[in-house]
């Protein structure tokens, strides 16, 4: 089985700037059958994660976008190639509408990591309803994201899936913790960094002998702060002493390295977070996970991690001590992460093949 997938422009498919979409797909490509049999098509890059992958240059310009100039040079790019495949498009309805009134050929499928409401071609029943009808397959990474795209539409339909995202894990063991407390993402208002300083600006004289993280910039790959709101919040938080550390972006591969020696990772999303990889890769490295109930984390982490309703700086102390004023509760909390973690990207990727046979099959075999 051949497959396309086709990423958004904004994501860059290398090590070195790879954001949550390209993350997921490089991490289910790994463990897929069809490995061999992937092409990925995205924004030009250098050093791709995979060899399979074509870079197209977008020209805005003339196409008045970089998405649609790259799904215009897809599909120029794939014209004469006849051969039955799947078309995956990540994260991108309107450029799956458009996909879909050139090519009737084969099975499209509609990925979401992202409020379908939100997005350019889905915010409508009617738009949504279209592509219910279009679509071979419509992917949602939670239950969350699959009832906001189904708002306001009451009948069943057999193209719609949920897969989570995945982490592959390495450690064998629950590996030895440190006295360390780790935010990791984009520092960004919705990601609720803020909160996070604000929170160890009022733990950190009382809990000297612990130390403090932040990891990321506002957007994956920057090697420097370029927003007023990120420049604020580290220059904030360097001021807090010697036991906070700014790390800037970092790779993947480090990110796992720094995570598997934190006791805590702080999820403190404002904002209706889908299914983060932060969280996941936080529970995958045995962390004890103290993350806003809100969006798919509630999925994520129900019974396994701490869940704050309505979150704020002060809830998030407060959770946050019980933890460091209680090394049983916190080490319940990291054999919990460890051993109940049930998003093995290889378990992943065989319920993404399964749904890609279903797919194939349904299209091609009738």
């Amino acid at each position: 089985m051949k497959i396309d997938v086709i990423l958004p422009y904004k994501e860059i498919f290398s090590s070195t700037k790879a954001s949550a979409v390209s993350l997921t797909v490089k991490n289910s490509i790994e463990f897929s059958e069809f490995k061999n049999d992937i092409t990925v098509y995205g924004q030009h890059t250098n050093k791709p994660f995979y060899k399979k992958f074509v870079g197209l240059k977008s020209n805005k310009i003339i196409h008045f976008s970089n998405n649609l100039s790259l799904i215009k040079k897809y599909i120029k790019l794939t014209s004469l190639n006849k051969e039955k495949k799947i078309i995956e498009i990540h994260n991108r309805p309107y450029l799956f509408n458009y996909l879909s009134k050139k090519n009737n050929l084969n099975p499209i499928v509609l990925y979401f990591h992202n409020d379908p409401l939100t997005m350019k071609g889905s915010k409508t029943i009617k738009q949504r309803l279209n592509i219910i009808k279009k679509a071979s397959g419509i992917v949602f990474v939670s239950k969350f994201i699959k009832n906001k795209f189904l708002t306001n539409i009451e009948t069943k339909h057999n193209n719609i899936f949920v897969l989570p995202n995945g982490i592959k894990r390495d450690l064998k063991n629950l590996p030895k913790k440190q006295k360390k407390i780790l935010f990791v993402g984009r520092l960004v208002k919705e990601k609720g960094v803020q909160l996070f300083v604000d929170a160890i600006s009022e733990i950190i004289n009382e809990f000297t002998e612990w130390e403090y993280i932040i990891i990321g910039t506002s957007k994956a790959g920057n090697e420097k702060l370029k927003t007023n709101f990120e420049k604020k919040v580290i220059n904030d938080f360097l001021k807090l002493g010697k036991n906070v550390k700014y790390l800037g972006f970092v790779d993947n591969h480090k990110v796992k390295e720094i995570m598997n020696t934190s006791s805590i990772l702080i999820v403190p999303s404002i904002w209706d977070d889908p299914f983060p990889l932060t969280a996941l890769e936080g529970l995958a490295s045995g962390q004890a996970v103290i993350a806003s109930a809100r969006g798919g984390l509630t999925e994520m982490l129900k019974d396994i991690g701490i869940l704050i309703n309505d979150i704020n700086s002060k809830k998030l102390v407060q959770e946050m001590k019980k933890l460091m004023i209680d090394h049983k509760k916190l080490n319940d909390f990291q054999k919990k992460s460890w051993k109940d973690f049930i998003y093995q990207q290889e378990e992943v990727s065989k319920m993404q093949d399964k749904i890609r046979k279903t797919i194939f099959k349904n299209f091609f075999i009738k």
